[in-house]
Protein backbone atom coordinates (compact mmCIF):
# COMPACT_ATOMS: atom_id res chain seq x y z
CA UNK A 1 0.00 0.00 0.00
CA UNK A 2 3.08 2.28 0.91
CA UNK A 3 4.33 1.75 -2.52
CA UNK A 4 0.76 2.75 -4.44
CA UNK A 5 0.49 5.66 -2.52
CA UNK A 6 4.13 6.67 -2.77
CA UNK A 7 3.67 6.58 -6.64
CA UNK A 8 0.20 8.35 -7.03
CA UNK A 9 1.38 10.95 -5.28
CA UNK A 10 5.02 11.19 -7.32
CA UNK A 11 2.57 10.68 -10.70
CA UNK A 12 -0.27 13.13 -9.55
CA UNK A 13 2.64 15.98 -8.71
CA UNK A 14 4.38 15.49 -11.92
CA UNK A 15 0.99 15.46 -13.82
CA UNK A 16 -0.22 17.99 -12.48
CA UNK A 17 3.36 20.40 -12.87
CA UNK A 18 3.20 19.29 -16.74
CA UNK A 19 -0.08 20.60 -16.62
CA UNK A 20 0.86 23.36 -15.27
CA UNK A 21 3.36 24.82 -17.33
CA UNK A 22 1.23 23.79 -20.53
CA UNK A 23 -1.02 26.42 -18.67
CA UNK A 24 1.23 28.95 -18.10
CA UNK A 25 2.93 28.66 -21.48
CA UNK A 26 -0.03 28.92 -23.51
CA UNK A 27 -1.25 31.81 -20.86
CA UNK A 28 1.55 33.36 -21.93
CA UNK A 29 1.59 33.27 -25.68
CA UNK A 30 -2.77 34.22 -25.89
CA UNK A 31 -0.99 37.36 -23.51
CA UNK A 32 1.51 37.83 -26.38
CA UNK A 33 -0.56 37.35 -29.02
CA UNK A 34 -3.10 40.24 -27.88
CA UNK A 35 -0.18 42.41 -26.98
CA UNK A 36 0.86 42.11 -30.01
CA UNK A 37 -2.07 43.23 -32.32
CA UNK A 38 -3.07 45.97 -29.73
CA UNK A 39 0.42 47.29 -30.90
CA UNK A 40 0.49 46.71 -34.68
CA UNK A 41 -2.96 49.17 -34.63
CA UNK A 42 -1.35 51.41 -32.69
CA UNK A 43 1.38 51.43 -34.92
CA UNK A 44 -0.45 51.28 -38.41
CA UNK A 45 -2.43 55.00 -36.59
CA UNK A 46 0.67 56.51 -35.90
CA UNK A 47 1.86 55.79 -39.56
CA UNK A 48 -1.46 56.50 -40.91
CA UNK A 49 -0.94 60.12 -39.41
CA UNK A 50 2.10 60.79 -40.99
CA UNK A 51 0.73 59.63 -44.39
CA UNK A 52 -2.10 61.67 -43.97
CA UNK A 53 0.01 64.98 -42.95
CA UNK A 54 1.24 64.96 -46.87
CA UNK A 55 4.43 62.71 -46.26
CA UNK A 56 5.21 61.01 -49.59
CA UNK A 57 4.90 57.40 -50.05
CA UNK A 58 8.77 57.09 -49.72
CA UNK A 59 9.26 58.30 -46.34
CA UNK A 60 7.06 55.21 -45.01
CA UNK A 61 10.50 53.52 -44.96
CA UNK A 62 11.55 55.18 -41.72
CA UNK A 63 8.75 53.42 -39.78
CA UNK A 64 9.65 49.67 -40.85
CA UNK A 65 12.26 47.71 -38.64
CA UNK A 66 13.41 44.09 -38.54
CA UNK A 67 10.22 41.82 -38.30
CA UNK A 68 7.92 45.39 -38.84
CA UNK A 69 6.76 45.51 -42.56
CA UNK A 70 4.72 48.06 -44.06
CA UNK A 71 2.56 47.74 -47.68
CA UNK A 72 0.12 50.96 -48.92
CA UNK A 73 -2.48 49.31 -51.25
CA UNK A 74 -4.68 51.03 -53.49
CA UNK A 75 -8.53 50.25 -53.46
CA UNK A 76 -8.63 48.14 -56.05
CA UNK A 77 -5.66 45.49 -54.76
CA UNK A 78 -2.95 47.24 -56.17
CA UNK A 79 0.08 47.49 -54.01
CA UNK A 80 1.84 51.04 -54.20
CA UNK A 81 4.12 50.63 -51.16
CA UNK A 82 6.20 47.58 -49.91
CA UNK A 83 9.11 48.12 -47.14
CA UNK A 84 10.18 44.81 -47.81
CA UNK A 85 10.21 44.20 -51.51
CA UNK A 86 9.20 45.90 -54.81
CA UNK A 87 5.82 46.42 -55.25
CA UNK A 88 5.45 46.51 -58.92
CA UNK A 89 6.48 42.80 -58.45
CA UNK A 90 3.72 42.15 -55.98
CA UNK A 91 -0.13 40.23 -56.81
CA UNK A 92 -3.14 42.23 -56.39
CA UNK A 93 -3.86 42.03 -52.50
CA UNK A 94 -7.44 42.48 -52.57
CA UNK A 95 -7.99 38.85 -52.30
CA UNK A 96 -6.13 39.44 -48.83
CA UNK A 97 -8.87 38.62 -45.51
CA UNK A 98 -7.62 41.87 -43.70
CA UNK A 99 -7.64 44.24 -46.72
CA UNK A 100 -11.25 42.64 -47.58
CA UNK A 101 -12.35 43.95 -44.10
CA UNK A 102 -10.85 47.35 -44.47
CA UNK A 103 -12.10 48.49 -47.61
CA UNK A 104 -15.86 46.86 -45.97
CA UNK A 105 -15.07 48.64 -42.56
CA UNK A 106 -12.38 50.57 -42.02
CA UNK A 107 -9.89 47.97 -40.61
CA UNK A 108 -9.14 44.49 -41.01
CA UNK A 109 -6.85 41.99 -38.85
CA UNK A 110 -5.81 38.62 -39.71
CA UNK A 111 -2.83 36.17 -38.44
CA UNK A 112 -0.97 33.50 -40.84
CA UNK A 113 0.90 30.81 -39.94
CA UNK A 114 4.57 30.16 -41.69
CA UNK A 115 5.10 26.36 -41.99
CA UNK A 116 8.63 26.81 -43.21
CA UNK A 117 9.85 29.38 -40.64
CA UNK A 118 8.09 28.20 -37.55
CA UNK A 119 6.58 31.97 -37.21
CA UNK A 120 2.95 33.96 -36.98
CA UNK A 121 2.69 36.80 -39.63
CA UNK A 122 0.19 39.37 -37.63
CA UNK A 123 -1.73 41.94 -40.45
CA UNK A 124 -3.42 45.12 -39.18
CA UNK A 125 -4.97 46.88 -42.19
CA UNK A 126 -6.83 50.02 -41.98
CA UNK A 127 -8.54 52.36 -44.67
CA UNK A 128 -7.45 55.43 -45.18
CA UNK A 129 -8.81 59.07 -46.07
CA UNK A 130 -8.31 58.90 -49.76
CA UNK A 131 -9.73 55.12 -49.95
CA UNK A 132 -6.14 53.21 -50.15
CA UNK A 133 -5.46 50.83 -47.66
CA UNK A 134 -2.43 50.98 -45.16
CA UNK A 135 -1.58 47.47 -43.67
CA UNK A 136 1.17 47.03 -40.98
CA UNK A 137 2.47 43.40 -40.03
CA UNK A 138 5.14 41.40 -38.25
CA UNK A 139 7.03 38.41 -37.31
CA UNK A 140 6.67 36.67 -34.26
CA UNK A 141 7.29 33.47 -32.71
CA UNK A 142 4.43 30.73 -33.19
CA UNK A 143 3.35 28.74 -29.86
CA UNK A 144 5.42 25.78 -31.80
CA UNK A 145 8.58 27.75 -32.04
CA UNK A 146 8.00 28.96 -28.72
CA UNK A 147 8.09 25.73 -26.93
CA UNK A 148 11.24 25.27 -29.41
CA UNK A 149 13.43 27.24 -28.62
CA UNK A 150 11.98 27.07 -24.69
CA UNK A 151 12.55 23.20 -24.87
CA UNK A 152 15.86 22.59 -22.65
CA UNK A 153 14.34 24.85 -20.03
CA UNK A 154 11.22 22.95 -19.86
CA UNK A 155 13.03 19.82 -19.90
CA UNK A 156 15.38 21.07 -17.00
CA UNK A 157 12.62 22.32 -14.98
CA UNK A 158 10.15 19.19 -15.95
CA UNK A 159 13.40 17.32 -14.58
CA UNK A 160 13.52 19.38 -11.32
CA UNK A 161 9.81 18.25 -10.89
CA UNK A 162 10.02 14.82 -11.23
CA UNK A 163 13.13 14.91 -8.48
CA UNK A 164 11.23 17.32 -6.06
CA UNK A 165 7.95 15.25 -6.86
CA UNK A 166 9.56 11.96 -5.92
CA UNK A 167 11.38 13.36 -2.47
CA UNK A 168 8.18 15.21 -1.56
CA UNK A 169 5.71 12.01 -2.26
CA UNK A 170 8.28 9.56 -0.32
CA UNK A 171 8.02 11.93 2.73
CA UNK A 172 4.04 13.17 2.62
CA UNK A 173 3.82 8.91 2.09
CA UNK A 174 5.54 8.02 5.31
CA UNK A 175 3.51 10.83 6.96
CA UNK A 176 0.21 9.45 5.63
CA UNK A 177 1.16 6.04 6.95
CA UNK A 178 2.64 6.15 9.94
CA UNK A 179 -0.47 6.59 11.86
CA UNK A 180 -2.09 3.11 9.87
CA UNK A 181 1.58 1.45 10.85
CA UNK A 182 0.61 2.03 14.35
CA UNK A 183 -2.55 -0.16 14.21
CA UNK A 184 -1.09 -3.59 14.64
CA UNK A 185 0.55 -2.35 17.93
CA UNK A 186 -2.52 -0.89 19.16
CA UNK A 187 -4.65 -4.12 18.80
CA UNK A 188 -1.86 -5.88 20.55
CA UNK A 189 -1.77 -4.07 23.21
CA UNK A 190 -5.64 -3.35 23.10
CA UNK A 191 -4.95 0.29 23.65
CA UNK A 192 -7.65 3.13 23.32
CA UNK A 193 -7.28 4.71 20.05
CA UNK A 194 -7.45 8.87 19.89
CA UNK A 195 -7.26 11.42 17.36
CA UNK A 196 -4.06 12.76 18.33
CA UNK A 197 -2.71 9.54 17.03
CA UNK A 198 -4.76 8.41 14.51
CA UNK A 199 -6.80 9.71 11.99
CA UNK A 200 -10.81 10.28 13.18
CA UNK A 201 -12.06 8.52 9.79
CA UNK A 202 -10.31 5.34 10.98
CA UNK A 203 -10.79 4.86 14.45
CA UNK A 204 -13.88 3.12 13.43
CA UNK A 205 -12.23 0.83 11.63
CA UNK A 206 -9.70 -0.05 13.94
CA UNK A 207 -12.82 -0.89 16.33
CA UNK A 208 -14.43 -2.94 14.03
CA UNK A 209 -11.27 -4.76 13.59
CA UNK A 210 -10.89 -5.12 17.29
CA UNK A 211 -14.33 -6.19 17.60
CA UNK A 212 -13.94 -8.57 15.33
CA UNK A 213 -10.70 -9.86 16.47
CA UNK A 214 -12.55 -10.08 19.75
CA UNK A 215 -15.30 -11.91 18.28
CA UNK A 216 -13.06 -14.85 16.51
CA UNK A 217 -11.32 -15.01 19.68
CA UNK A 218 -14.28 -16.12 21.83
CA UNK A 219 -15.01 -18.33 18.98
CA UNK A 220 -12.34 -20.23 18.48
CA UNK A 221 -12.08 -20.44 22.43
CA UNK A 222 -16.04 -22.00 22.58
CA UNK A 223 -15.24 -24.13 19.04
CA UNK A 224 -12.08 -25.27 21.00
CA UNK A 225 -14.09 -25.81 24.12
CA UNK A 226 -17.35 -27.79 22.25
CA UNK A 227 -14.60 -29.61 20.80
CA UNK A 228 -13.20 -30.69 24.51
CA UNK A 229 -16.93 -31.33 25.60
CA UNK A 230 -18.27 -33.08 22.45
CA UNK A 231 -14.66 -35.46 22.93
CA UNK A 232 -14.40 -35.86 26.17
CA UNK A 233 -18.20 -37.69 26.11
CA UNK A 234 -17.65 -40.80 24.02
CA UNK A 235 -14.01 -41.12 25.59
CA UNK A 236 -15.50 -41.12 29.57
CA UNK A 237 -18.12 -43.59 27.93
CA UNK A 238 -15.42 -45.87 26.01
CA UNK A 239 -12.92 -45.68 29.00
CA UNK A 240 -16.12 -46.95 31.45
CA UNK A 241 -17.52 -49.61 29.41
CA UNK A 242 -13.56 -50.70 28.83
CA UNK A 243 -12.76 -50.77 32.54
CA UNK A 244 -15.58 -52.78 33.61
CA UNK A 245 -15.11 -55.33 30.58
CA UNK A 246 -11.27 -55.30 32.21
CA UNK A 247 -11.93 -55.78 35.97
CA UNK A 248 -14.48 -58.84 34.94
CA UNK A 249 -17.21 -56.92 35.93
CA UNK A 250 -18.69 -57.40 32.32
CA UNK A 251 -18.96 -60.99 31.24
CA UNK A 252 -20.69 -62.88 28.83
CA UNK A 253 -23.69 -60.80 27.44
CA UNK A 254 -23.04 -57.81 29.25
CA UNK A 255 -19.10 -57.49 27.56
CA UNK A 256 -20.95 -58.22 23.92
CA UNK A 257 -23.07 -55.26 24.73
CA UNK A 258 -20.41 -52.94 26.22
CA UNK A 259 -18.53 -54.33 24.00
CA UNK A 260 -21.05 -52.92 20.92
CA UNK A 261 -21.78 -49.21 23.15
CA UNK A 262 -17.80 -48.83 23.11
CA UNK A 263 -18.12 -49.69 18.87
CA UNK A 264 -21.00 -46.85 19.00
CA UNK A 265 -18.75 -44.28 20.87
CA UNK A 266 -15.74 -44.76 18.62
CA UNK A 267 -18.36 -44.50 15.57
CA UNK A 268 -19.78 -41.18 16.74
CA UNK A 269 -16.31 -40.03 17.95
CA UNK A 270 -14.97 -40.88 14.70
CA UNK A 271 -18.14 -39.00 12.68
CA UNK A 272 -17.16 -36.05 14.95
CA UNK A 273 -13.46 -35.88 13.72
CA UNK A 274 -14.25 -35.91 10.31
CA UNK A 275 -16.63 -33.36 10.76
CA UNK A 276 -14.29 -31.33 12.57
CA UNK A 277 -11.92 -31.95 9.60
CA UNK A 278 -13.99 -30.88 6.66
CA UNK A 279 -15.06 -27.81 8.50
CA UNK A 280 -11.43 -27.08 8.76
CA UNK A 281 -11.13 -27.68 4.83
CA UNK A 282 -14.41 -25.60 4.29
CA UNK A 283 -12.45 -22.49 5.68
CA UNK A 284 -9.43 -22.19 3.45
CA UNK A 285 -11.68 -23.46 0.05
CA UNK A 286 -12.01 -19.95 -1.38
CA UNK A 287 -9.70 -21.06 -4.18
CA UNK A 288 -11.13 -24.31 -5.29
CA UNK A 289 -12.34 -23.75 -8.79
CA UNK A 290 -16.16 -24.16 -9.14
CA UNK A 291 -16.13 -24.84 -12.73
CA UNK A 292 -18.33 -28.69 -12.75
CA UNK A 293 -21.53 -28.68 -14.62
CA UNK A 294 -24.25 -30.24 -12.04
CA UNK A 295 -27.70 -31.81 -12.73
CA UNK A 296 -29.67 -30.85 -9.10
CA UNK A 297 -32.07 -33.53 -9.69
CA UNK A 298 -29.02 -35.86 -10.26
CA UNK A 299 -27.59 -35.48 -7.09
CA UNK A 300 -30.70 -35.63 -5.05
CA UNK A 301 -31.48 -39.20 -6.63
CA UNK A 302 -28.07 -40.12 -5.85
CA UNK A 303 -28.52 -39.02 -2.16
CA UNK A 304 -31.70 -40.97 -1.66
CA UNK A 305 -30.09 -43.88 -2.58
CA UNK A 306 -27.46 -43.48 -0.50
CA UNK A 307 -29.15 -42.91 2.58
CA UNK A 308 -32.56 -45.19 1.67
CA UNK A 309 -31.20 -48.26 3.98
CA UNK A 310 -31.09 -45.31 6.63
CA UNK A 311 -34.80 -44.15 5.63
CA UNK A 312 -36.59 -47.80 5.71
CA UNK A 313 -34.76 -48.88 8.83
CA UNK A 314 -36.98 -45.99 10.38
CA UNK A 315 -39.86 -46.32 8.23
CA UNK A 316 -39.33 -43.10 6.33
CA UNK A 317 -40.69 -42.33 3.21
CA UNK A 318 -38.02 -40.41 0.70
CA UNK A 319 -39.60 -38.90 -3.26
CA UNK A 320 -37.48 -36.57 -5.41
CA UNK A 321 -39.85 -34.12 -7.82
CA UNK A 322 -39.14 -31.91 -10.21
CA UNK A 323 -37.21 -31.38 -13.38
CA UNK A 324 -33.11 -31.43 -13.89
CA UNK A 325 -31.72 -28.10 -12.64
CA UNK A 326 -27.91 -27.50 -14.44
CA UNK A 327 -25.81 -25.51 -11.58
CA UNK A 328 -22.05 -24.52 -11.76
CA UNK A 329 -19.48 -25.51 -8.39
CA UNK A 330 -18.18 -28.33 -7.20
CA UNK A 331 -19.88 -31.49 -7.64
CA UNK A 332 -18.48 -33.08 -4.08
CA UNK A 333 -19.08 -30.06 -2.76
CA UNK A 334 -22.85 -29.99 -3.85
CA UNK A 335 -23.45 -33.92 -3.41
CA UNK A 336 -21.89 -33.18 0.45
CA UNK A 337 -24.62 -30.38 0.92
CA UNK A 338 -27.60 -32.48 -0.25
CA UNK A 339 -26.46 -35.53 1.65
CA UNK A 340 -25.91 -33.56 4.94
CA UNK A 341 -29.75 -31.86 4.58
CA UNK A 342 -31.26 -35.25 4.12
CA UNK A 343 -29.40 -36.78 6.55
CA UNK A 344 -30.44 -34.12 8.88
CA UNK A 345 -34.05 -34.79 7.71
CA UNK A 346 -33.89 -38.93 8.48
CA UNK A 347 -32.16 -38.04 11.80
CA UNK A 348 -35.04 -35.58 13.44
CA UNK A 349 -37.84 -36.86 11.71
CA UNK A 350 -40.83 -39.13 13.89
CA UNK A 351 -41.02 -42.63 12.86
CA UNK A 352 -42.91 -43.43 9.69
CA UNK A 353 -42.64 -39.82 8.32
CA UNK A 354 -41.38 -38.18 5.51
CA UNK A 355 -39.42 -36.17 3.30
CA UNK A 356 -39.52 -34.68 0.01
CA UNK A 357 -36.92 -33.18 -1.69
CA UNK A 358 -37.98 -31.09 -4.39
CA UNK A 359 -35.54 -28.81 -7.45
CA UNK A 360 -37.08 -26.22 -9.00
CA UNK A 361 -35.72 -22.83 -10.40
CA UNK A 362 -32.25 -23.61 -9.31
CA UNK A 363 -33.57 -23.92 -5.96
CA UNK A 364 -33.12 -27.26 -4.00
CA UNK A 365 -35.58 -27.80 -1.24
CA UNK A 366 -36.27 -30.66 1.62
CA UNK A 367 -38.92 -31.12 4.01
CA UNK A 368 -39.27 -33.39 6.38
CA UNK A 369 -42.38 -34.18 9.14
CA UNK A 370 -40.01 -33.65 12.04
CA UNK A 371 -41.13 -32.16 15.38
CA UNK A 372 -40.13 -29.23 14.05
CA UNK A 373 -38.08 -25.59 15.46
CA UNK A 374 -38.82 -23.27 17.42
CA UNK A 375 -38.70 -19.91 15.99
CA UNK A 376 -36.46 -18.17 17.99
CA UNK A 377 -33.65 -21.20 17.70
CA UNK A 378 -33.99 -21.04 13.81
CA UNK A 379 -31.38 -18.52 13.23
CA UNK A 380 -28.79 -20.65 15.37
CA UNK A 381 -29.14 -23.84 13.65
CA UNK A 382 -26.26 -23.47 11.46
CA UNK A 383 -23.78 -22.66 14.29
CA UNK A 384 -21.45 -24.99 14.99
CA UNK A 385 -22.43 -27.71 17.91
CA UNK A 386 -25.86 -25.93 17.98
CA UNK A 387 -28.44 -28.54 19.20
CA UNK A 388 -31.94 -27.24 20.40
CA UNK A 389 -31.98 -30.56 22.37
CA UNK A 390 -28.71 -32.41 23.12
CA UNK A 391 -29.35 -35.24 24.74
CA UNK A 392 -31.83 -36.20 21.68
CA UNK A 393 -29.16 -35.43 19.22
CA UNK A 394 -26.85 -37.24 20.48
CA UNK A 395 -28.58 -39.99 20.95
CA UNK A 396 -29.27 -39.95 16.87
CA UNK A 397 -25.56 -39.87 16.33
CA UNK A 398 -25.57 -35.97 15.25
CA UNK A 399 -22.04 -34.37 15.77
CA UNK A 400 -23.88 -30.80 15.71
CA UNK A 401 -21.88 -29.49 12.66
CA UNK A 402 -23.48 -30.93 9.58
CA UNK A 403 -25.54 -27.48 8.84
CA UNK A 404 -22.40 -25.50 9.84
CA UNK A 405 -21.28 -27.63 6.93
CA UNK A 406 -24.14 -27.48 4.44
CA UNK A 407 -23.59 -23.20 5.62
CA UNK A 408 -20.64 -23.05 4.67
CA UNK A 409 -20.68 -24.96 0.73
CA UNK A 410 -23.32 -22.51 -0.09
CA UNK A 411 -21.50 -19.32 0.99
CA UNK A 412 -18.89 -21.37 -1.09
CA UNK A 413 -21.43 -20.91 -3.99
CA UNK A 414 -23.10 -17.89 -3.01
CA UNK A 415 -26.00 -19.64 -2.72
CA UNK A 416 -29.09 -18.76 0.10
CA UNK A 417 -30.53 -20.66 2.40
CA UNK A 418 -34.39 -20.09 3.44
CA UNK A 419 -35.53 -22.01 6.92
CA UNK A 420 -39.20 -22.59 7.43
CA UNK A 421 -40.28 -24.46 10.33
CA UNK A 422 -43.83 -25.43 12.70
CA UNK A 423 -43.16 -27.11 15.58
CA UNK A 424 -45.10 -30.57 15.47
CA UNK A 425 -45.19 -29.95 11.75
CA UNK A 426 -41.99 -30.53 10.64
CA UNK A 427 -39.47 -27.98 8.40
CA UNK A 428 -38.23 -27.39 5.17
CA UNK A 429 -35.01 -25.62 4.45
CA UNK A 430 -34.54 -24.17 0.56
CA UNK A 431 -30.92 -23.76 -0.94
CA UNK A 432 -31.19 -20.85 -3.20
CA UNK A 433 -28.53 -21.03 -6.18
CA UNK A 434 -27.83 -17.61 -8.18
CA UNK A 435 -25.58 -19.62 -11.09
Amino acid sequence: MERKINLHLFYMGVVTAIIGILITTISYYNFFRKEVKENLAHECHLVAQCYDSGDPITKLDRFTGEDFRITLIEKDGTVLFESNGDPQEMPNHLDRPEIKSAIKNGTGTDTRFSDTIGTEDYYYALRLSDGNILRVSIQADSIFSLFERSLVIILIIVLGIIIVSLLVSVKLTEKLIAPLKKIPEILEKNTTVTETEMYPEVIPLVEEIRSSRNAQSEMRQEFTANVSHELKTPLTSISGYAELIESGMAQGEDSVKFAGKIRKESDRMLALIGDILRLSELDSIGDTPLDDEIDLKAVAEDCRERLSQQAQSRGIRMTVSGESEIITGSRTEITELVYNLVDNAIKYNRENGNIEIKIADKKLTVTDTGLGIPQDSIPRIFERFYRIDKSRSRAKGGTGLGLSIVKHIAEHHGAKIDVESTVGVGTSITVIFQN
